[in-house]
């Protein structure tokens, strides 16, 4: 088997793949634009994906994330998974959500064969939430994070996104989750994704160590757990408590050097890196002859385009973070 390694060495084993531009939250960090409750044109198509999915394998991807928008609110995506672990054999299947629709479809997630879940949680005060979200209800998503710890799928990771204004006041609370549940919950910092003006970003941008400097303050000090070097998150524990907190710096502190990813557009559009605009078009490679072998070579050719690192400075962008996928 073929691996698919970039010019720095660096081994490409995830791929994300979006399966919708579509989201029915309206986050200031992710789509600040309201793009996501546009119809999609050109998304994907099961089949497309299909193929997507075997050529990865083929080179050696073994996990797979299934992103957005918000991934359920595609009807096929129990397909798209089954696909994933039983047709190629995907080690590891996960999704990110935000989960204000995975109770409900959490049972055919499961019989489908998924692994694990993500889910955006960026306030747990009603009134926080539904401002950080732009009329999100917590209560659902509650609903579908206990649905997730009943079925086993530990460690339930939860995410949030520390915009200062707007729920940095969040941030104590959230931590505290740890304290009575073996949930892992990761701070991770604001992106420049959303085109805000320069002044803005800077004024709502919040690093990881001062998030992690007043959780320290008000909750005690955090001890380091062993992490893989590969994952985006380094992670504590305070002492007596269930679960872990976690901090994923992408700004401040870069984690470049051992990127695995990359990602599928829900517009088929190949992206080495999240942080910079450099796209591969898979249309051609979907629409030929052989597509699985062109979709592999498709792969090669957008793995040599990895730079570096990606531009964590302000810069305007053609795509906010719903268009590209989570």
């Amino acid at each position: 088997m073929r691996s698919l390694v970039d010019r720095y060495g660096r081994v490409v084993r995830d791929l994300r793949i979006s399966v919708t531009p579509r989201c029915n939250y309206k986050c200031f960090y992710c789509d600040p634009l309201g793009e996501g409750f546009n119809d999609p044109t050109g998304t994907v198509t099961v089949q497309e994906v299909a193929w997507v999915l075997e050529a990865g394998a083929g080179l050696g991807m073994n996990s797979v994330r299934f992103t957005g928008g918000e991934p359920l609110l595609r009807k096929e995506l129990p397909e798209m998974i089954e696909h994933a672990r039983r047709v190629v054999g995907i080690e590891d299947v996960a999704l990110t959500t935000n989960a204000s629709l995975l109770k409900r479809r959490l049972p055919e997630l499961l019989e489908a064969g998924l692994n694990r879940v993500n889910i955006s949680l960026d306030a747990i005060d009603p009134d926080a939430f539904k401002r950080a979200t732009k009329g999100g209800t917590i209560r659902q998503v509650w609903q579908g994070i206990e649905a997730v710890a009943e079925a086993g799928l530990t460690p339930v990771k939860l995410n949030a996104v520390i915009v200062r204004g707007i729920n940095d006041g969040e941030i104590i609370a959230l931590a505290r989750l740890t304290k009575h549940h073996p949930f892992h919950f990761r701070f991770i910092e604001y992106m420049h994704l959303n085109n805000a003006d320069h002044n803005t970003y800077k004024e709502h941008f919040m690093p990881g160590r001062e998030i992690r400097a007043l959780i320290e303050e008000s909750l005690g000090s955090l001890e380091p757990l062993e992490t893989d070097p590969a994952a985006p998150a380094r992670l504590f524990k305070i002492p007596g408590w269930q679960g872990a907190i976690g901090f994923i710096n992408p700004v401040s502190e870069p984690f470049c050097g051992t990127c695995s990813r990359m990602r599928l557009t829900s517009d088929a559009k190949l992206r080495p890196c999240l942080l910079t605009d450099r796209e591969l078009d898979l249309r051609p490679a979907l629409q030929a002859a052989d597509p699985v072998a062109a979709i592999q070579e498709s792969f090669l050719i957008a793995a040599h385009r990895k730079v570096a690192s990606g531009v964590t400075t302000p810069t305007q962008r053609p795509r906010t973070m719903v268009a590209i996928g989570g």
